[in-house]
């Protein structure tokens, strides 16, 4: 390199040393210059997931505090009509309980569990037998359809003597595992569907379970426990 500057005229070689330095300027521009625009177009991207974010979480706390009175009412409503674990017990104290307003005799009550199913949602298998005046069995079949947890008649077989009906019946009841996960923070709240809508505005009018809360017993305290 020296030696091809050495055989260039003097003004040739005097201008080319003034523009190298221009040379190695314009490059590290070029290089600095790329690298500062990935920055901020980096930056500008960081920003403007940040702002998608916040609007996020700013729409699901507004929706949290408008449902905040009332979401601990519906998530118990849907609980009860598919619960979590077996609801035979829940089911039979409504049948039990519909039997007594609808006049009817309920007895040779059996329950058990059916197969386990793949998509998650399972059987309880309930059989028993109703004796009543004919009005009365119709109208206890009929209930049977607004109970909580989810109730249908699987099968019926009907006797009639002298005014009197007895009825056979076997009824499927449902539950399912609750979700083990919840959605990510920052995804976002769609709506319901208007199917949706419908079906829990149906599970709202179901008949819920009543329990009864038993208090523990006081007893008598003895003033001498190890007296005579």
């Amino acid at each position: 390199m020296k030696s091809i500057l050495k055989n260039l005229p003097e003004n040739v070689r005097q201008t080319v040393a003034a523009g190298v330095p221009l040379v190695i300027v314009i490059i590290l521009f070029i290089l600095v210059g790329r690298f500062g625009v990935s920055k901020v177009l980096g930056v500008q991207s960081e920003i403007k997931s940040a702002k998608n974010t916040e609007g996020i979480l700013t729409q699901k706390l507004s929706l949290l505090q408008t449902l905040s009175t009332d979401a601990a009412s519906k998530t118990n409503l849907v609980s009860s009509a598919l619960p979590a674990e077996n609801p035979s017990l829940a089911v039979i104290s409504q049948l039990k309980t519909s039997a007594g307003a609808d006049g009817v005799v309920l007895s040779a009550v059996k329950s058990g569990a059916g197969p386990l199913s793949s998509s998650g949602l399972n059987e309880a298998n309930i059989s028993f037998t109703v004796e009543g005046a004919r009005a009365q069995v119709f109208t206890f079949l009929a209930n049977i359809a607004k109970i909580a947890p989810i109730t249908i008649v699987n099968k019926i077989s009907v006797t009639e003597a002298a005014g009197n009906v007895t009825a056979d019946i076997s009824v499927r009841s449902f539950w399912a595992d609750f979700p083990k996960t919840i959605p990510s923070v920052t995804t976002p709240i769609t709506d319901f569907t208007a199917g949706e809508k419908t079906i829990l505005t149906n599970i709202a009018s179901l008949t819920q379970p009543s329990f009864m809360q038993l208090t523990p017993s006081q007893g008598e305290v003895n003033p001498n426990p190890f007296g005579q």
